[in-house]
């Protein structure tokens, strides 16, 4: 079972693995990374935060691989969507950054699991609206539209966004294709 830092959100998600293929959310990161699951009816089945140890990067991303296959296989993820690359002023948080991508990309690939990406500003806008939402704003437009009956943390919630926009994401192509 994954030693993630944030709890479960369902007392229930690790003694019975959910019959169903569940959507996993990352927000990746090499000191902390986000995860969150969501079912088919938006209820958030489980989530925590990857935190690693300062340091050389090789430990700290077999750290977060090994968490990451923990969560794989613990639950039927059925496909995985993370945030997309975000240049910021500090060049040394992107290298991180990308790095722990990379490692999350390689794992979910060996693991069979499909992956989408999203820009931060198409997950903003697919909770709130708008593609500038703030953090507040974030955190109050996830609470009325996942349900779980956990405490977040900032990596966890936003994890748990980045799966609500792919689920929203991948109903609009179903109903797409479904006209055409």
């Amino acid at each position: 079972m994954p030693t993630s830092t944030s709890p479960q959100t369902s007392s229930n998600a690790s003694r019975h693995p959910s019959r169903t293929h569940l959507l996993l959310g990352i927000d990746p990161g090499l000191a902390a990374t986000g995860w969150g699951l969501l079912d088919e009816s938006g209820h958030a089945a489980a989530c925590g935060t990857v935190k690693t140890v300062p340091g050389p990067a090789g430990p700290r991303l077999l750290h977060l691989v090994n968490e990451l296959r923990a969560v794989l296989a613990a639950h039927r993820v059925g496909e995985a969507a993370l945030e997309e690359l975000f240049m910021g002023r500090n060049a040394t948080s992107a290298i991180g950054v990308a790095q722990a991508r990379g490692a999350i990309l390689v794992t979910l690939t060996a693991a069979g699991v499909p992956v989408f990406e999203y820009k931060p500003s198409q997950v903003k806008a697919s909770l709130t609206g708008y593609g500038m939402a703030d953090k507040a704003q974030m955190a109050r437009m996830l609470a009325l539209q996942v349900r779980t009956g956990a405490r977040l943390d900032e990596h966890s919630a936003d994890a748990l966004a980045v799966a609500l926009c792919h689920a929203r994401s991948r109903r609009l192509r179903t109903m797409v294709q479904g006209a055409t």
